[in-house]
C-alpha cells in the first residue's frame, strides 16, 4: 500500500515567502511547521492505495495535459476552523482560485470511476503549520494565554496580506512516508499543463 495524494507545488520566491510567515508564527505556540520542501496545495488525499492503483490515477490525471498552466496569487494567513480555536495555519488563494477549484472537482469525477470517494468540501489552501497547544482551554497557562492572543492578533493582522504569485506548471502523485522527524514526500508522478 501506497499512502499518497495530488498535488501542487509551491514554486520558488512565493515559498520563501511562505517560510517567512512560518518564522512570524512559530514562537507563538506549540506547532509543528510544514518542512520548507514539503509545502504543497493538496488537491485530493488519495490515503492507501494498492500500487497497482497507481497507473489508474496517473491515467485520470492526464487531462491536465491538456490544460494551460495558469497563475495563481496567494493572500491572507488563516486558520482552521477559526481565529479562537486554531488547529492549521494556512494561506488561501486569491486569483486562480476558481481553476483550482474546477481542477479539483475533475479529479474528483475521474477518480470515482477507480473508486475514490468524492470530497464533501474542498477548500485550496496551502498549510503553514499545525497547531498542538496554543488554543488550549488552560486558562491558567499565562505563557498559553498569552500566545493564543498574539496568534489570533497576528492571524487578524495578516489575513487579507498579499503573498505573491506563481504560475501552476505542474501537479504531482506523491507518495507520503511517515516518519518520526515528519512526513517524506516521493513525487510519483508530475502531469505538467501545457
Amino acid at each position: 500500500m501506497v499512502r499518497s495524494f495530488i498535488a501542487i507545488p509551491c514554486q520558488g520566491k512565493l515559498r520563501n515567502r511562505l517560510i517567512d510567515a512560518q518564522k512570524k508564527i512559530s514562537g507563538l505556540g506549540r506547532m509543528k511547521l510544514v518542512e520548507p520542501e514539503n509545502i504543497h496545495m493538496t488537491l485530493k488525499f488519495l490515503g492507501d492505495v494498492n500500487r497497482a492503483q497507481l497507473d489508474d490515477i496517473s491515467s485520470a490525471l492526464d487531462f491536465i495535459s491538456d490544460k494551460k498552466g495558469f497563475i495563481i496569487s496567494l493572500k491572507g494567513v488563516c486558520a482552521f476552523p477559526s481565529q479562537n480555536y486554531v488547529r492549521v495555519i494556512w494561506v488561501g488563494v486569491k486569483e486562480g482560485r476558481d481553476k483550482i477549484v474546477h481542477i479539483h472537482e475533475e479529479i474528483d469525477n475521474k477518480l470515482t470511476l477507480h473508486g475514490f470517494k468524492k470530497d464533501r468540501r474542498f477548500h485550496p489552501h496551502f498549510t503553514l503549520a499545525r497547531v498542538n497547544s496554543v488554543d488550549a482551554d488552560n486558562t491558567d497557562n499565562a505563557d498559553n494565554t498569552a500566545n493564543k492572543g498574539k496568534l489570533r492578533d497576528f492571524l487578524q493582522d495578516n489575513s487579507s496580506i498579499e503573498l505573491g504569485s506563481f504560475k501552476v506548471t505542474e501537479i504531482d502523485l506523491i507518495e507520503s512516508r511517515l516518519s518520526p522527524s515528519g512526513p517524506r514526500y516521493t513525487i510519483l508522478d508530475s502531469i505538467a499543463f501545457k
